[in-house]
């Protein structure tokens, strides 16, 4: 493994970095052309997903009509990351890096990357696209197939890449099925929508989801809340266009009025792409403030719970609002009665949060934060990755701290809470 990019000299990197093995706990694999035909029947073929590219413009289709696009991808052929571009098109420009598994290990060895933890790209990150599929019978053979390219990846790859599969949570039967089925395959976690409601389902802290939480609970697999995750039909139909407009997926589970409200009408789409970007790295907060405002971690006490793309600089605030707030509003005896412990002890116990680009972050706050709950990412090949220079960037946000804390951050949370063999 190489350092390359700019930053802090070779050596200085190696010293800071010295006995580390970093796992990037939030990259991107996009979906290959074959995923779903190559995993069903010739005569089948025109039943599932397919990617065809278009007047210039690749992007995947299901029963003839525009399906998704092909995901943030902004390292092109060479790698070279293409700034000002959040979907690299036609398909024949993208890196193979992207989407060929010993390309991939190539370029996570040239970046100094042990192991990544894997999310999808095309269909969203929680699902998005598949629960927009009508017909429940090949909505659900679509996620199971996903799932199973999942399964071969993380094989393929000798467990380097750990993707984290989609739950169909429509059916809960279904969901506690694909679980147990995939855990015994290996798998170590699980992607969630922080919005079921959006798609007709109950909160996340109903009775409905008893199942699932218990199974996660017991068998210590990780719940991962990805930003920009959860839609309804009818959401995704208006970002279609949207996503067109933008040049990005129609993944934000987001209308348009709703994101035209966020940036000024005068921006460009580059602009306004970067206002979205930023905002949306703290959408999690509602997830976690409810998670540690309410008792589903008195239920289930060992569960873990993992925020993806979301950044650290803004959780010691949303700690110290949690306190403030509890004791300031929340004075009723019953509703007192709802918790068991104060918000920050569930965070410190069950929650872990990711930095990538930050420097403030790393070097100001991780003790407010808490260093035994960050994790580390790259967000490859997104637009927003720290891509050349993953290695510069970390040493130069933690090369004030203590090698244990270095390790622990970089390395070692992680594999505690992936279960990640380093000797690999």
């Amino acid at each position: 493994m190489t350092d390359s990019g700019s930053g802090p000299a070779s050596a200085s990197v190696s010293d800071v970095l010295a006995g580390v093995q970093i796992v990037d706990c939030d990259a991107h694999f996009t979906e290959p052309p074959d995923l779903w035909t190559s995993r069903v029947a010739a005569a089948r073929k025109d039943e599932m997903p397919v990617q065809r590219t278009v007047d210039g413009a690749t992007a995947w289709y299901l029963d003839d009509r525009l399906w998704c696009a092909i995901g943030g991808n902004t390292i092109e052929q060479g790698r070279r990351k293409v700034l000002g571009e959040h979907i690299i098109q036609p398909w024949e420009r993208i890196d193979a890096a992207a989407w060929d598994v010993s390309e991939r290990l190539n370029l996570m060895d040239d970046m100094g990357i042990h192991t990544a933890v894997i999310y999808p790209n095309a269909v969203g990150f929680s699902s998005n696209h598949i629960f927009a599929i009508e017909d429940p019978m090949k909505r659900a053979e679509v996620l199971r197939l996903f799932n199973d390219f999942y399964v071969d990846l993380q094989k393929e790859s000798d467990e380097r890449l750990l993707p984290q599969a989609m739950l169909p949570v429509w059916d809960m039967d279904f969901t506690v099925n694909e679980m147990e089925r995939l855990m015994r395959e290996g798998m170590r976690g699980f992607i969630l929508s922080d919005k079921p409601q959006l798609m007709g389902l109950p909160e996340l802290d109903d009775d409905y989801y008893a199942p699932m939480w218990s199974l996660a609970n017991d068998s210590g697999a990780v719940i991962n809340f990805h930003i920009g995750s959860g839609a309804s039909r009818v959401v995704k139909d208006d970002t279609q266009e949207l996503s067109k407009k933008l040049a990005r997926p129609a993944d934000t589970g987001q209308s348009e009025p709703f994101w035209g409200s966020l940036y000024w009408d005068s921006f460009g789409p580059q602009r306004r792409l970067a206002v979205l970007a930023t905002l949306s790295y703290m959408s999690n907060a509602r997830i976690i403030v409810n998670l540690c405002m309410g008792d589903l971690f008195d239920r289930y006490p060992n569960l873990k719970i993992a925020s993806a793309e979301s950044g650290i600089g803004w959780i010691p605030f949303i700690l110290e609002a949690m306190e403030y707030q509890l004791d300031e509003m929340v004075t009723d005896p019953e509703e007192r009665s709802i918790q068991r412990r104060r918000p920050t002890d569930y965070f410190r116990d069950h929650i872990y949060v990711m930095f990538w680009f930050e420097h403030l972050g790393p070097q100001k706050m991780l003790e407010d934060i808490g260093v035994d709950n960050i994790l580390v990412e790259t967000d490859v090949p997104h637009p927003t990755c720290v891509y050349p220079g993953a290695r510069e960037r970390f040493a130069k946000a933690m090369d004030h701290l203590d090698r244990s804390v270095v390790k622990r951050v970089l390395q070692d949370n992680a594999a505690e809470l992936y279960n990640i063999d380093l000797s690999k």
